[in-house]
């Protein structure tokens, strides 16, 4: 495995386990982790449901909550020794990468005793019940 992948690997792992703990900024780090898995998801949900708009306005929060998130674990966490050259947006890919397959199996889970189509009414039907589920219309 490289190096730019164990990275990747760790940083979507820390996003996965994040919780606020006792220090300013490790609560606003938690925070973020959680709105970045929550956006990253439900804008998947949205593609799924053929809302683009809804999709395109949960992407955006996520990036920026994503960046802020990967910002700030490489300051407080003195990351650029692990990430060397690896940019900012190359992590945040993988972790809009990682959210966005969790949500494409969270919708395929429902169907599997037979093969999903995606776009197909089924697919956008239970795209839209996880979106509702997930309080996605409240991400800001």
């Amino acid at each position: 495995m490289s190096r730019t992948a164990i990275v990747a690997t760790i940083v979507t792992s820390i996003l996965a386990f994040s919780s606020p703990s006792i220090a300013a900024s490790d609560e606003e780090l938690g925070h973020l982790g959680e709105l970045v898995s929550a956006a990253f998801k439900c804008s998947t949900y949205a593609a799924e449901s053929n809302d683009p708009k809804e999709e395109k306005r949960l992407f955006q929060i996520g990036l920026k909550a994503a960046r802020d998130f990967v910002e700030g674990m490489k300051n407080q966490m003195k990351y650029e020794e692990y990430l060397g050259g690896v940019s900012t947006d190359f992590v945040v890919g993988m972790m809009y990468k990682e959210q966005s397959d969790k949500a494409d199996d969270e919708i395929r889970k429902y169907y599997r005793e037979k093969p999903l189509v995606p776009g197909s009414d089924e697919a956008k039907n239970e795209a839209k019940l996880r979106y509702r589920d997930s309080n996605c219309s409240l991400i800001q």
